[in-house]
């Protein structure tokens, strides 16, 4: 393997030329990609599978594993503060109203449900069991979880965040990747990732795991970003869900779906979500203006605006099932019973 550096020398890079889903070479989607999130120096290129049976994105090259740690000293779960303005506040305040609208008006609604049931990844208010969490952020989810009567455990690998999460909630969090901490085997109910499996550089390896430590019968439920969303069709390389160099891996439905099936996975259900959608918008257009030297527009406008294509979004769903910004899979260790009748079985798409 081909070890190369980024322009900056800040973090160690590995070419990455082929698909680790289907191992074909992968063709240039993106040139010149900066992290507009966190500010880490370089630039990066992101690759496309040409199989459209496949799709999945991802960076060529990629960071080290070691290195790659460094490009989380400033995000967002470290919990840097922000200064709060008059600005902020009002921008903030303006958000939450629209947030609150939306939840009057999604009252019965399809989309309504969407969001309370990612509140616990449809796993559920009833019954309780072992719960690992791997990727846990702010560490909310698995307190959740906990209040609800499950017992409940995390991984984490940045261990600025996992320490935050012992503090304030006091919830045990190994430190590490899920393969390197080596849980014990047939272990757990249910195993949760949302947003995690992008960052890693191994994500067959990862599910491969998952599934060793779930007993039979037990669930994975992830989330992660869709390449084949509206956002990225709109935004193309301003999409806020690109974020190089953290995302190695961005999957289509189906890419998800062959990597969990080869990994020993039936799948229950894999659909694709906009519950949690409206804040990619204004985010990517944010990183639209940086990247393309536009003036801003009107702060107030642009929130409002990002809750509006979130209901488009959904609305497109209705039609194309591959629209949602967010793919969401649940899966079991043992393929005992039939998928239930909501399985959305995805087609590769031209």
């Amino acid at each position: 393997m081909t070890m190369t550096r980024n322009d900056a020398d800040t973090l160690r890079t590995e070419t990455s030329p082929e698909c680790a889903v289907c191992a074909r070479p992968g063709r240039v989607l993106y040139e010149g990609l900066t992290d507009y999130l966190a500010g880490t120096a370089g630039q990066w290129r992101m690759l496309r599978c040409p199989d459209a049976a496949c799709g999945l994105l991802w960076l060529d090259p990629k960071p080290l594993a070691a290195d790659l740690i460094k490009a989380y000293a400033t995000y967002h779960t470290h919990g840097a503060s922000r200064a709060r303005d008059p600005a902020r506040l009002w921008h903030s305040a303006v958000n939450s109203a629209c947030k609150q609208l939306s939840r009057l008006l999604e009252l019965g609604s399809a989309l309504g449900r969407q969001r309370r049931e990612l509140r616990t990844m449809f796993i559920g208010e009833g019954g309780a069991g072992k719960l690992l969490e791997v990727g846990c952020g702010s560490g909310r989810f698995l307190n959740r979880m906990r209040e609800l009567g499950w017992a409940v455990e995390g991984v984490e690998f940045d261990s600025v965040a996992a320490a935050r999460i012992g503090k304030r909630f006091g919830i045990q969090v190994g430190v590490g990747s899920l393969p390197e901490l080596r849980y014990a085997q047939d272990n757990y109910d249910v195993l949760a990732m949302s947003q995690v499996i992008e960052h890693v550089h191994d994500p067959v390896a990862l599910l491969k795991e998952c599934r060793r430590v779930l007993r039979p019968g037990g669930r994975l439920v992830l989330s992660t970003p869709n390449a084949l969303s509206v956002a990225h069709r709109l935004y193309g390389r301003s999409w806020r869900g690109l974020e190089p160099p953290r995302h190695l891996h961005i999957f289509t439905p189906a890419a998800l779906e062959i990597t969990a099936r080869r990994c020993g996975f039936q799948i229950l259900k894999l659909v694709t979500l906009s519950a949690e959608s409206a804040g990619i918008y204004r985010a990517s257009e944010l990183i639209g203006e940086t990247q393309g030297g536009r003036r801003a527009g009107a702060a107030s406008a642009s929130i409002v605006r990002s809750w509006l294509m979130r209901y488009r979004e959904y609305r497109e769903t209705l039609s194309d099932p591959h629209a949602g910004h967010d793919i969401f899979l649940i899966a079991t260790k043992q393929a005992a019973a039939p998928p239930p009748s909501d399985l959305t079985v995805f087609a590769p798409r031209a």
